[in-house]
């Protein structure tokens, strides 16, 4: 029994010394492509098909995986079955569900989606993107307070051309919530600034604006001050399930 332990510890080790090691560079630089591919569509040049293959996209799969679990079937995954738009705005702000009497604010999101954040983030991508795939022009960047991206030739013999992508605006991102949207005048642009959630009511996370009495009311918890690319990321590929799979 000695000897067998001897020996299994030895297999051990050579399995694990066979293994490829990674820098913290490439790490990082992985995590960020992988994340990357939520932005990526078949409209854009390079798209989707043409990241997957990459070793940084797979190992940025691996540590995505290590990190916080495999991806879960739509089917089964009760976060997905829960979210909405105005759910998915406070998960990313707080870092968790809404709970009933929690709030909304516009100021909320906006601080998620502002200029600042979205410039390091797509910073880092670009850089990520530059150190890992110098052979794919990177389809994305981020400059004035817009993000853009490099779409596919409308005819053969033209050249990819750069799009504007507002659906990273904050103000976009407040009216695509539908209780903000149904409480909003589209001439004037007048709109409600917060939301009050209720629970979970018809497997769905309800919300209703809030009162005049519940917006003077002390906030005690404070949003993150800067989400994660992983955060960012996956908040757009919920937003993907439910609009376009209709989970």
């Amino acid at each position: 029994m000695p000897n067998l332990k001897r020996r299994i510890e030895e297999l051990e080790r050579q399995q694990l010394s066979s293994r490829p090691r990674h820098s913290v560079q490439f790490d990082e630089d992985a995590l960020a492509i992988y994340c990357s591919a939520a932005y990526l569509d078949a409209t854009m040049a390079p798209t989707y098909s043409d990241v997957q293959p990459s070793a940084a996209y797979v190992r940025g799969k691996e540590l995505r995986d290590a990190r916080y679990g495999p991806i879960i079937p739509v089917y089964l995954d009760e976060h997905i079955k829960r979210y909405t738009r105005a759910s998915g705005e406070f998960e990313l702000a707080f870092g968790r569900e809404p709970r009933s009497g929690d709030m909304l604010h516009f100021e909320d999101v906006y601080m998620m989606h502002s200029p600042d954040n979205y410039s390091s983030h797509f910073e880092r991508l670009v850089e990520a993107w530059a150190r890992q795939l110098p052979q794919l022009v990177c389809p994305l960047k981020f400059e004035e307070g817009r993000l853009l991206r490099r779409l596919t030739p409308r005819q053969r013999g033209e050249q990819p051309r750069w799009e504007e992508d507002v659906r990273i605006q904050p103000f976009e991102r407040w009216l695509k919530i539908p209780e903000v949207l149904l409480n909003t005048d589209l001439e004037s642009l007048q709109t409600i600034t917060s939301l009050t959630f209720l629970g979970v009511g018809d497997v769905k996370h309800q919300c209703r604006p809030s009162t005049d009495e519940e917006m003077q009311r002390e906030e005690t918890e404070l949003p993150i001050q800067e989400p994660t690319g992983f955060m960012l990321a996956r908040q757009r590929f919920c937003e993907m399930l439910v609009e376009v799979m209709g989970a």
